[in-house]
């Protein structure tokens, strides 16, 4: 699967859809949690399951943590260098893979309580007029002012690490230390690093691994889990049908070790009507949030469709986990649903329309529901905004307006318009001739594989007289943006002349001509055109591109030159 591309189809190959771990020690089992959608003509069914992943130690590491730990001996203060005994790398060395090693802390988050740093730290000398014993404290004083600066100017002697990739060989000779910068912290911090094997000849990566380097940090106690913020009510008033977020006024907790927006919430027991929403998306319930959607009161409740007379009171318990994964004690937050007391017309239950580009789907009863105490027959449902990426229908005519009725008839349709889009929404105003209110109508559309591949790359091969030249990813590239690229299929409708098109699997194979070739092939550097040696200096071929969605979609016939 394409790097962050999150919706996927169900027919998808073996080696196409992966999991791949960050390295992370401290967990031995994942979840992925997906959904799933069944799409017919006139129905969309969804439904939620969980991936169990198992993480095992790897038989054959690349990366492996070596006899010597890497160990700070106080707070501010500096580890040894990384060097081979710390971490090696295993792997076959060849002419065309390039080793390099990849930091990212603003992705990883890691070292969370240090930072990286080279050179020797000037060093605390003795001075006549005082103690021995001073220059121990004076050490200690500057590897506090060291740790504290935020340019190098005050740093004497250490440098900042400022890039973010480097050769495997150079990583482990440079002299790379960890300094600790941010007490009170736990006693074990960690490095993130990522390997990446590159095939030189095409550019792509032949293997790639992920690693945590732990730091032993002396001083420090182990990671205490959240707790409960005494600032908090954990109280949530809130009024029938409406949805109402959430706020650290509500719920929140306190963590001495991990920065507030790190922290993440798990939903261990939900209201038992009702649930807890992300407003992204306020049509589904969530199990899980950061304390950021919290803080940025991204989190609510939404209450049953059902009409109480009384005060409705429901209990949603929490726990919380730190960015070490300790977790909190149980926090139980009590929800009071107050029953409407209006004659306005109200949206009741509003879940949304799910369906596949370019499809059409009724707006039923079950997705948008609406309540009116005195005059439901007055109701009328008015279209003021939306509709960016589709039409909707009363009755198969052009609609603006409709009813109640109308929706527990199912004749009010939205339909898509077929374009590359994945979400559309409609704003009502909600009328009964005496009041009115607005609302917002979500609507998710999920890609559909219709695009046919694009070359992206197409650049001139040059070859001699007689030789035999590799197609790599830099002289030939597809895309699509439906599907994985891996399999796009280069079909070859207009052979080279003075030449073919081959694939050679391995060193010391003997190579074959082939009439189409995937993009895969030509990422692991396996296709080649070979010169036949006659007097002709200038050839070509034709390919046409295919995916792999029954039937496939066709490219236009595109043409690749070699000189």
């Amino acid at each position: 699967m394409s790097p962050g591309r999150e919706v996927f189809d169900c027919h998808f190959l073996s080696d196409e859809i992966k999991y791949v771990h960050n390295g992370c020690p401290l967990l031995k089992e994942d979840m992925v949690k997906l959904r799933l959608y069944r799409f017919t003509e006139t129905d969309t069914s969804i439904e939620d399951f969980s991936l169990h992943v198992d993480i095992m130690e790897p038989e054959c590491s690349i990366i492996r943590l070596g006899p010597k730990s890497l160990e700070v001996p106080e707070f501010y203060g500096l580890s040894d260098a990384i060097d081979g005994n710390v971490v090696s790398f295993h792997y076959e060395r060849r002419s065309t893979l390039k080793c390099s090693i990849h930091l990212s802390h603003h992705d990883s988050h890691l070292p969370a309580h240090g930072q990286l740093v080279t050179g020797e730290p000037d060093k605390a000398s003795k001075r006549g007029d005082e103690p021995e014993s001073f220059i121990y404290l004076r050490q200690q004083l500057d590897n506090k002012a060291r740790a504290m600066c935020k340019s190098e100017d005050c740093l004497k002697g250490l440098k900042l690490v400022k890039f973010s990739k480097i050769s495997c060989e150079d990583f482990l000779l440079m002299g790379l230390k960890y300094q600790h910068m941010d007490p009170p912290s736990p006693d074990v911090d960690y490095i993130a690093i990522r390997l990446d094997l590159k095939d030189t000849r095409s550019g792509s990566i032949y293997q790639s691994e992920q690693a945590w380097i732990p730091v032993r940090i002396g001083g420090g106690m182990p990671n205490q889990p959240p707790k409960p913020s005494f600032m908090s009510m954990f109280i949530l008033e809130v009024d029938q049908f409406i949805l109402t977020p959430l706020s650290t006024a509500t719920l929140d907790a306190e963590d001495e070790e991990t920065p507030k927006q790190l922290l993440v919430f798990n939903i261990t027991n939900p209201p038992k009507e009702g649930f807890i929403t992300h407003l992204s998306d306020h049509t589904r319930p969530v199990f899980s949030f950061t304390w950021l959607d919290l803080n940025d009161m991204l989190i609510g409740y939404q209450p049953p469709n059902s009409s109480h007379t009384q005060r409705s009171n429901y209990e949603v318990e929490f726990e919380v986990y730190d960015f070490f994964f300790a977790r909190s004690p149980s926090m139980t937050v009590h929800t009071s649903v107050r029953n409407a007391d209006t004659n306005a017309p109200r949206v009741s239950w509003n879940m949304g329309l799910s369906l596949l580009e370019g499809q059409s789907r009724p707006i039923t009863w079950d997705q948008l529901q609406i309540v009116d105490n005195d005059n439901m027959k007055a109701v009328r449902i008015i279209i003021v905004d939306g509709l960016h990426h589709g039409q909707l229908t009363v009755r198969g005519g052009k609609g603006f307006m409709f009813t109640v009725s109308d929706i527990k008839a199912g004749v009010v349709c939205y339909l898509h318009d077929d374009s590359d889009s994945t979400k559309d929404f409609i704003i009502f105003r909600i009328t009964d001739g005496h009041h009115q209110t607005r609302h917002k109508f979500p609507i998710k559309i999920l890609p559909k594989d219709d695009s046919p591949p694009v070359l992206i790359t197409n650049m001139l091969l040059e070859v001699s007289e007689g030789q035999t030249a590799l197609l790599s990813g830099s002289i030939l590239q597809a895309a699509d943006m439906d599907s994985s690229d891996d399999y796009i299929l280069f079909n070859i409708t207009r052979l080279p002349q003075a030449g073919e098109i081959m694939k050679m699997p391995g060193p010391g194979l003997a190579g074959y001509p082939v009439g189409h070739f995937l993009q895969k092939d030509v990422t692991q550097s396996i296709v080649y055109y070979r010169h036949f040696g006659s007097e002709v200096f200038a050839d070509s071929f034709e390919v046409v591109l295919s995916d792999f969605h029954d039937p496939p979609n066709l490219s236009e016939p595109q043409g690749n030159k070699m000189s």
